[in-house]
């Protein structure tokens, strides 16, 4: 049976310049050009998947009456993608000027959230209306984290069958909590160096004390581990890149990227790529297969511009 995945979370509109190098401070530079796309988390994620084949993708999210809101919601029907998100009258769709910078290929951004606030635990209630439809849920760890984790948690109570995973990209109320809640917490690099691990695998040592199920550390251009409960014996690591790194994790290299086009959403691919594979009734031994199909999907993504990568 085809897989319904269900993505929650934050859709944004992204004005990306680029430029030969990043400006200094009080200088004034050329931008060699400029693209307005559809992004956030849920975006690009959904963006990717629907590119996948093999799965059904419903998207909640919260969305304005704008123009730009407008030309999400067609563009996602026309990928195949149902949004079963909560409209609000004369909000503002969140935006992000990002600044790509040719010369070292990195990407910075300055985020506005405008009178768009995260989705409440009720609001995704509502609009879902009943979560059994679904193999797969992903979840944004949000400023407002205790709603995250409220939702969460009604998902898993009322239907423990479903799998559930959650993106952890900054240190927010719950968080603890929340990778013990969920089957696949992703925690970014960024969060593991904030709580002052060095590597990957001192991430996954020192964070999956609260895990319940798996852990899954990202560290950009070091690959990604993975940790589980139940420890690695009987995975199945061949034809993988991937390797054992203690009793209960594993380690993927990240694949040689030789000219980055572009970096935006790279994280958000992984994800994507990620949730696809093991939505494909891959049992769990086949977990290596499918942190190294993250990886290569992430690194195919850097490769080209934008999120069409198929």
């Amino acid at each position: 049976m085809t897989p319904n995945i269900l993505i929650v979370g934050n859709i944004c509109k992204d004005i990306i310049y680029s430029a030969a190098a990043y400006p200094g401070e009080d200088q004034k530079v050329k931008a060699l050009a400029k693209e307005i796309r559809i992004g956030g988390n849920a975006g690009n994620i959904v963006q990717v998947l629907s590119q996948l084949q093999g799965c059904f993708v419903d998207c909640c999210v919260k969305l304005g009456s704008c123009e730009f809101s407008a030309h999400v919601r067609d563009t996602l029907h026309k990928d195949h993608v149902r949004v079963v998100g909560v409209v609000e009258d004369g909000m503002d769709i969140p935006e992000s000027v990002v600044i790509h910078s040719e010369d070292t290929s990195s990407r910075t951004c300055l985020h506005y959230r405008g009178n768009c606030h995260d989705l409440t635990c009720l609001e995704v209630i509502f609009a879902v209306q009943d979560f059994v439809n679904y193999q797969w849920i992903h979840l944004e760890h949000r400023r407002n984290g205790l709603e995250v984790l409220e939702l969460a948690r009604k998902i898993k109570s009322s239907h423990p069958e479903v799998l559930l995973s959650i993106d952890i990209e900054k240190v927010r109320d719950g968080f603890k909590e929340m990778l013990g809640t969920v089957d696949y917490p992703i925690v970014s690099k960024e969060v593991c160096k904030e709580l002052g691990y060095k590597d990957c695998q001192e991430a996954l040592t020192g964070l999956s004390q609260h895990c319940s199920r798996a852990l899954i550390v990202t560290w950009g251009e070091k690959g990604a581990g993975m940790w589980l409960k139940k420890g690695v014996t009987g995975l199945n690591l061949a034809g993988t890149k991937c390797y054992t790194t203690s009793e209960n994790s594993i380690h993927c290299p990240a694949y040689l990227v030789k000219d980055i086009v572009d970096s935006i959403g790279a994280g958000d691919t992984f994800t994507a790529g990620f949730i696809h594979r093991q939505c494909q009734e891959v049992e769990d031994k086949e977990l290596p297969g499918s942190l190294e199909a993250a990886c290569r999907l992430a690194a195919v993504k850097l490769e080209h511009l934008g999120m069409r990568i198929s």
